[in-house]
């Protein structure tokens, strides 16, 4: 029986996975699991080991070291990374012995390095990632310019998907009873005008932005509300940055949520003030739900809207954020309009067609399966 390891420094995130997975059971394949915490999915083993997202912690120097006896021990004939410093183990996790017999491909989910980055950024993370893609059989990017760089620089084979796929059996438009229904349980009113951003509350996010265009919008539209739902580091300071501007009735934290496809639904447009992605899989989702969206002019962002090419991209430097905003408001068979396209143009990024873009690249990968 062959064998395939997933590896991601992310606890939760088999259920990005969990197709690939479910895909290589059917295949016959043995598939196994390395993540921080314990996790559902369809794999045979599970293993725990003390992956940190910060590349500088001492965990990661153990995990690497229970990582090589777990592949010593299980002889995997391919191994699929993700996440940064997952990335990063898992090609250093074999010895010169194992690396004859076993393929990588790594899953580059946004780069740390890009156009507009820091040069500290560059300095650090861009030669580790031209190094190790010397021990990578494969690097799949998921956005325009981390192709291009990746294509020109790196020393291996480099492959583009559209992202990691949206189940568009979940996120999918309500009718209008529904939305009201939802509305009401929340806490907002039918004729709110409600914008919705899903996000961690972690600095590349950029809340405090957003909250500052609130003050201006309220202004304007006395009846729009923001609704937030995420968790994160900055979640408490977000709040009180909120209270402290008196918008504590405009704006509704949700915390964590497992319900995002209602909260989707049930809003009328989906923002994105982002500084930093890879491929945002919320934005998909939103326009599943029949969203337009309105998102910051960065790498991943460009990439769905240079697709769906009716939703807005703003500029963080100018008054462009509250314009598309009022554009939508204002012209409510426009926002119609761009949301219906939205549903049909979300199939693109459908978990479907991902998977059929990754089977390819490990059928070329491992030449047969």
């Amino acid at each position: 029986m062959k064998k395939i390891l997933f590896i991601s420094n992310h606890a939760g995130f088999s259920k990005f996975n969990a197709p690939y997975m479910q895909w290589f059971h059917e295949q016959g394949w043995q598939v196994d699991n390395v993540s921080p915490g314990i996790e559902t999915g369809y794999y045979d083993n599970q293993y725990d080991l003390p992956i940190s997202r910060s590349p500088y912690s001492f965990s990661n120097l153990i995990a690497l070291i229970q990582l090589r006896k777990i592949c010593k021990s299980n002889q995997y004939d391919l191994i699929h990374c993700h996440t940064p410093v997952g990335g990063v183990l898992g090609r250093l996790c074999l010895d010169k012995q194992l690396k004859k017999t076993t393929k990588i491909i790594y899953t580059a989910h946004g780069f740390h390095f890009f156009k507009g980055s820091s040069k500290i950024t560059w300095i650090l993370f861009y030669p580790i990632e031209k190094l190790l893609s010397k021990k990578t059989d494969c690097i799949v990017t998921i956005n325009d310019e981390d192709f291009d760089i990746a294509s020109r620089k790196f020393h291996t084979t480099i492959r583009k998907i559209d992202g990691v796929g949206v189940n568009l059996n979940r996120f999918k438009p309500i009718t209008q009873q529904e939305r009201i229904n939802v509305r009401k349980h929340i806490g907002f009113q039918e004729q709110d005008f409600i914008i919705v951003y899903c996000a961690q509350f972690i600095p590349r996010k950029n809340h405090k932005f957003l909250i500052d265009k609130m003050k201006i919008l309220k202004e304007i539209i006395p009846n729009i509300r923001l609704c937030l739902f995420g968790s994160g580091e900055l979640e408490e300071n977000i709040k009180k940055y909120v209270d402290h501007n008196d918008l504590t009735n405009i704006v509704k934290f949700l915390g964590y949520r497992k319900d995002a496809e209602k909260l989707y639904a049930m809003s009328d447009l989906l923002v994105s003030t982002s500084l930093q992605e890879g491929f945002p899989i919320n934005l998909v989702e939103g326009m599943a739900c029949g969203l337009p969206i309105v998102v910051s002019n960065i790498r991943g962002h460009r990439d769905i809207v240079g697709y769906a090419n009716n939703n807005i991209l703003f500029n963080f430097e100018d008054d462009s954020f509250e314009k598309a905003i009022l554009k939508f408001y204002n012209n409510q068979q426009l926002m119609y309009k761009v949301g219906e396209e939205n549903i049909k143009k979300s199939e693109h990024f459908s978990v479907q067609n991902s998977l059929k873009s990754m089977e390819i690249i490990y059928r070329e990968v491992m030449g047969t399966l």
